[in-house]
């Protein structure tokens, strides 16, 4: 959830306590939120609450952090499949999410991505978390979904699919000023703006980007 949509919600409900929590059906409620938290309500998931949070070692140059570990006492047993068990949990018993997160203050966590959605263009990590959450607040843009694709020179690109606001849709040119504006560093600026009238999603409503990219992929053949 992006933190624009946090602080909106924030001004539209004056007497509510927005914030962002996160967890999983292995292990639910894996943060809380409390409401002397606002400072850090639009741009954290919060704090552990039920469970015990780790962060695997990182890269110290990434800024997408390490990889989530959750473990605690609402955490699941195990799976029907003993196969689908592999590398599921560490030598601790901690699970782990395959998200990626880092702390903030030492104890806020902010989730930046999932660990298979990251691109690596010359050598450099890119969050499509990160950029899919500022680009959100572009004027034109009401969904975004960034990918990467194949790419002979680079390794893979960056694409972003978007579902434009209004008639007028948003060019490459127009994402990377914005991106820019907002002190992203040029790396991490799509070179390729593919605009969809929707993006697929599941029951849930989360976005599919294996389709996404499959048929980018399809299209480029």
């Amino acid at each position: 959830m992006p933190p624009s949509l946090i602080r909106s919600a924030a001004a539209y409900f004056e007497r509510a306590v927005v914030i962002r929590v996160y967890g999983s059906t292995e292990v639910p409620v894996t943060t809380i939120g409390a409401p002397n938290d606002p400072d850090r309500a639009a741009d954290t998931d919060g704090r552990p609450g039920f469970a015990a949070v780790k962060i695997s070692a990182a890269d110290d140059a990434s800024t997408s952090g390490g990889e989530i570990l959750v473990r605690g006492p609402q955490m699941l047993v195990g799976y029907a499949h003993p196969e689908d068990e592999v590398d599921s949990f560490d030598a601790d018993g901690y699970f782990r999410t395959g998200d990626l997160g880092r702390w903030v203050d030492g104890q806020y966590l902010v989730v930046t991505g999932r660990a298979k959605d990251i691109i690596i263009r010359k050598g450099e990590n890119i969050s499509p978390k990160e950029i899919e959450d500022i680009l959100i607040g572009h004027p034109d843009i009401a969904e975004i979904a960034i990918v990467g694709l194949p790419d002979e020179s680079s390794g893979e690109r960056a694409c972003a699919v978007i579902v434009p606001a209004a008639a007028s849709a948003p060019d490459v040119a127009s994402v990377r000023d914005f991106l820019l504006s907002h002190g992203v560093a040029k790396f991490k600026v799509p070179e390729q703006v593919v605009i969809w009238d929707a993006l697929p999603k599941n029951d849930a409503g989360k976005v599919l980007k294996h389709r996404i990219r499959a048929a980018l992929m399809k299209a480029d053949r």
